[in-house]
């Protein structure tokens, strides 16, 4: 029994890894998939260890020479885990990404553990033992082969948008009613990574792999038709998607597997098997250089939308940045999972200037520059070390067994990927799983270690209530990933009515996810502005104080209910959007709660610390600073904002507006005039140089530029109310009155305004 739950809960984690996903998350396929890993890993584990304690009543381990560096990457990632600036992140991944916590990165090594010590080169060596049939590297390869081709059976329904005709399918069982999710109906959807892009270099590692399995030749351990099948549909899937770092992987694994093999002379007189990985890097080569994007548009009439990913050069800036920033992220980093941290205090002034300047990219755009910056020199060393070892001993092992030529393959094909785009989990499941199936099958420098209980019974209590300690443990971390994942269902649905209630329901579920009471807290603010935008005497004083207490609670932390809160600050205390909430709520509730104008400046300047090359925060705290009075300190903020970022229009605008109020109105209205010139569908930039030509009497300059702000946005109330006492001042009343009724039927129970439509009557 043991064995069998040991080989089902391997079979099952390789089949269903590449294709697991659910919809009830926020995020359907990291989060999910990080939950698949880590419990039928956890399974896996405890039966090997009952089997071993309960039935052999010995201690079996086989050790490989890679155990150390394994075992060293992995207690240095602890490390960095444990002096992490963001322990949340390290421990469970940041959230939406999540393939990058130290949970997830146990997981995986424990896999390689139960790869190395249960699965066997070939069958005929899995038979010797019964209860182990089947669990050979050969049948694994084949269920994961199997994976691979419903992933790209599901991606070819999805590109030519079979899964999004199927949007209104629905059919019941008893009481539930099933439908199409709406994950599957997005042109991108693909159950390996989400992202085309990610699902394009997972398809270039099985084409290395293929191409392996094509060449080697030997004995057939697969059907060649099926392969040729597999390797064909996945070529023109990435052709069809064409992501150029793909190609790369592809042209550098197979290159340098060719000239591994010729300088080896591997092949001899098959040397014509090269033929293929040669055909592959021309072509390659070929679609390296050509855009397939004609392509794209002629068979789907749209061309596939890209992802975001950060710039290699730009990550490895970071990277090192982060790596030399103090003794402690030289030697650890800033913690596993803590990319965001990195890339938002260190990320150049320069990276303003791209159209993607708003993103806080919370991954790298390859993975080993994400590892030196998160677990600093120490971190990426031992992982060099473990590739490096593993490729010099699949290169002896080369020419005197061929079996190992399709997992060299993939695995050069991984190495390059994670110089070249980052890591999510199928790709690091992918890695894991390569590396322990290699062990596997070098065999001669494994070696078995035995501790057998029958000359110390002991051993055998003390095993047997490790056993029963790790069995508990699992079971509990079982409960708080169920409660977990429904603070996640909850944190989904959360929307409409029952927005409040279900943000609510997952903060109690899950209370150390700071995102959620970041989001909390600014659905409080955002009742508190709905409050306060009423009439004075409709306002409700007493739900206005508890939201302006629950926003700042969440945000802060303090004590709900006779329970004490943790806020997002004090979970994440070095989290740019945390500190940016709190600033927001201390910002918008200055004029109902004293001391706010005060601690909103204090949350600004922590957030600006955390991400100093950030213009709207700086821009922000300048507002902040303009409101108490310190004109120098907020024209140094804008200052500040226009170097980081010479377009940014909000900051131009408060800097013009400072010459207003030095009594320079010519120079506010060139100022803003130029803005205006530069920026002509702005309404904000119109309005304020609608205003400053009012104020400096140019009635009908300002009354032009109300007009252009209401023909941009017609219901901007604010224009609506000053081009109505234009109008009122030109004598032009009954334009006038049809503004102020325009502005009461916005904002209906206005006083001020009803007092002017009874003046203007």
């Amino acid at each position: 029994m043991y064995n069998r739950i040991i080989k089902l809960s391997i079979y099952l984690l390789v089949f269903l890894l590449p294709l697991f996903f659910l919809p009830f998350s926020f995020e359907a396929f990291e989060f999910n998939k990080q939950y698949l890993l880590f419990f039928l890993v956890s399974v896996g584990l405890f039966f090997w260890i009952a089997k071993m304690v309960l039935v052999d009543k010995e201690i079996r381990f086989k050790r490989s020479p890679l155990d150390i560096f394994i075992l060293a990457f992995l207690f240095i990632a602890i490390l960095s885990a444990i002096f992490s600036v963001d322990k949340s992140s390290s421990l469970f991944g940041f959230y939406g990404r999540f393939s990058d916590g130290l949970i997830g990165l146990l997981s995986l090594v424990i896999m390689y553990f139960l790869i190395t010590n249960n699965v066997s080169e070939n069958k005929e060596q899995s038979t010797k033992n019964k209860e182990k049939e089947a669990l050979s590297v050969p049948s694994l390869i084949k269920a994961f082969l199997w994976s691979v081709f419903f992933v790209i059976l599901t991606s070819y329904l999805s590109i030519f948008g079979i899964w999004a005709r199927l949007a209104n399918f629905q059919f019941s069982i008893a009481n539930f009613q099933f439908k199409m999710p709406l994950v599957m109906q997005q042109w991108t959807f693909n159950p390996a990574a989400g992202s085309f892009e990610g699902l394009a270099v997972f398809l270039a590692i099985i084409i290395a792999l293929l191409t392996g399995y094509l060449i080697k030749g030997g004995k057939k351990e697969f059907n060649s038709v099926f392969l040729w099948i597999l390797f064909l549909a996945s070529l023109i899937l990435l052709i069809i998607v064409d992501f150029t770092p793909s190609w790369i992987v592809i042209i550098g694994s197979l290159g340098f597997f060719v000239l591994i093999t010729l300088w080896k002379r591997i092949f001899k007189a098959e040397v014509n098997k090269l033929l293929l990985p040669i055909f592959l890097i021309i072509l390659g080569g070929v679609f390296f250089f050509f855009n397939t994007s004609g392509l794209q548009t002629s068979l789907f009439k749209y061309q596939l939308p890209r992802e975001q990913v950060l710039n290699p050069g730009l990550s490895w800036e970071v990277g090192l940045k982060g790596a030399v920033e103090n003794i402690k992220s030289g030697f650890l980093g800033s913690g596993i999972g803590t990319w965001h941290y990195d890339f938002s205090k260190l990320k150049p002034m320069s990276f303003n200037q791209s159209l993607l300047w708003q993103i806080r990219f919370d991954r790298a755009g390859s993975y080993i520059p994400e590892i030196l910056g998160t677990t600093g020199f120490l971190g990426i060393l031992s992982y060099l070390a473990l590739i490096g070892l593993t490729l010099m001993i699949s290169y002896f092992f080369l020419q005197q067994n061929r079996s190992g030529i399709p997992l060299l393959m993939a695995f050069l094909a991984l190495i390059i990927s994670q110089f070249i785009y980052y890591q999510n989990t199928i790709l690091a499941f992918v890695f894991w799983l390569i590396l322990g199936l290699s062990v596997v099958i070098w065999q001669k420098p494994v070696r078995e270690k035995t501790i057998t209980f029958k000359d110390f019974p002991e051993l055998s209590l003390v095993f047997s209530a490790l056993l029963i300690v790790l069995g508990l443990g699992f079971l509990g971390t079982y409960f708080f990933a169920a409660k977990f994942y429904l603070a996640d269902i909850h944190y989904k649905n959360a929307g409409g009515e029952n927005l409040t209630q279900n943000l609510e329901k997952a903060v109690s579920l899950n209370p150390y996810q700071p995102q959620y009471k970041i989001v909390l807290a600014r659905n409080y603010l955002s009742k508190v502005t709905a409050e306060t935008q009423k009439p004075q005497d409709q306002r409700d004083q007493t739900a206005l104080s508890a939201n302006v207490y629950l926003a700042i609670t969440y945000g802060k932390g303090g004590q709900v209910g006779g329970t004490n809160i943790k806020g997002a600050t004090e979970l994440a205390p070095n989290r740019v959007a945390a500190w940016e909430t709190l600033g927001m709520i201390y910002r918008d509730i200055q004029g109902v709660a004293t001391g706010a104008l005060e601690w909103g400046i204090k949350s600004f300047e922590k957030a600006i610390s955390l991400e100093p090359a950030n213009p709207v925060l700086h821009t922000e705290l300048g507002k902040l600073y303009l409101v108490s009075e310190d004109a120098e300190k907020a024209k140094t903020e804008f200052t500040k904002a226009i170097e980081l970022k010479s377009d940014y229009t909000d900051a131009s605008i408060q800097m013009a507006l400072m010459y207003e109020r030095e009594n320079n109105t010519e120079e506010a209205i060139r100022q803003m005039g130029s803005l205006a010139n530069g920026d002509p569908f702005n309404p904000e930039v119109l309005f304020q140089l609608g205003r400053l030509y009012f104020n400096n009497n140019q009635i009908d300059e300002a009354i032009t530029q109300f007009e252009r702000v209401i023909s941009l946005m017609p219901n901007h109330s604010n224009a609506h109310y000053s081009l109505g006492v234009a109008y009122q001042k030109k004598g032009e009343k009954t334009k006038a009155l049809q503004e102020f009724e325009k502005v009461q039927e916005l904002n209906p129970g206005n006083a001020d305004v009803q007092a002017k439509i009874e003046s203007l009557k």
